[in-house]
């Protein structure tokens, strides 16, 4: 194989690597607005120095403890440049006084303002969900949760798994989703009175509507990189092709002209 066809496939090798990428690289970066369900890992000590923060010696009880206690999925909503976080917090009847830390762009923790949203039962007990603002969805949040049958607060660390964000908001109730629904049925001057009955099931169903809506959207907004990089592909082994079928001709006719 000559020089020059040896680097004509290294090309070749390089930009379907390179199409294949694309998709992959699309998805990196911060959430755009709207609701989405992540993931999340748990950590009784600090992932960033290695010990606990309130004094805990027993690491195991810890990490299975806080694994149990944090809902598996949280729901993060962004808008307006805002982020905000909602977690389930369970076994609430041993649980009391819950406050939650969050981190900033330092790395550093502040007291965050919760808001309980609602609650639900999981695992037997009463799940909390509480929400709160964050500067960002990939910084690491640390519940302190006052435990009645230890005495003594308990403090560990959530870390969100933000690639593993889907669109939707589960069994937790969306503030941002309730105030689109608020705009919505407002009633004009001029409307005719309407029951409360009626009032309800329009609210639902626009709610619904929306949400369908902002889930399709995002659907179809994350097939464009796998289409983009199709396309990529296919030009690229077109091309490839082409040049062999070009080149094996040319030798051919080369080999009749020397004949």
């Amino acid at each position: 194989m000559t020089k020059s066809k040896k680097q004509i496939l290294s090309i070749i090798c390089m930009a379907l690597v390179f199409a294949v990428m694309i998709p992959f690289s699309a998805f990196a970066g911060e959430l755009k607005d709207g609701a989405y369900l992540i993931g999340r890992k748990t950590s009784y000590v600090n992932p960033d120095t290695g010990k606990t923060e309130d004094g805990g010696t027993n690491i195991a009880l810890g990490e299975s403890m806080c694994s149990s206690i944090i809902d598996d999925q949280m729901l993060v909503e962004k808008s307006n440049g805002k982020t905000y976080v909602t977690i389930g917090v369970g076994l609430m009847s041993n649980v009391e006084n819950v406050k939650i830390k969050v981190q900033d762009k330092n790395g550093k923790y502040r007291d965050a303002k919760i808001t309980k949203t609602g609650s639900c039962k999981r695992d037997g007990d009463t799940c909390n969900h509480y929400r709160f603002e964050v500067d960002s969805e990939d910084k690491k949040i640390s519940p302190v949760l006052f435990v009645t049958p230890m005495g003594r607060d308990v403090q560990f660390f959530i870390i969100p798994d933000v690639k593993s964000a889907k669109a939707g908001t589960g069994n937790f109730v969306s503030e941002m989703v309730k105030e689109k629904s608020k705009e919505t049925t407002a009633p004009a001057e001029t409307t005719t009175e309407t029951t409360t009955e009626q009032a309800t099931e329009t609210t639902v169903l626009e709610t619904t509507t929306e949400v369908v809506a902002e889930t399709e959207e995002t659907k179809s907004n994350s097939k464009i990189p796998f289409i983009i990089g199709g396309v990529v592909a296919v030009v690229v082994i077109g091309a490839g092709v082409g040049y062999f079928c070009f080149y094996k001709k040319k030798k051919g006719k080369e080999k009749i002209d020397e004949n």
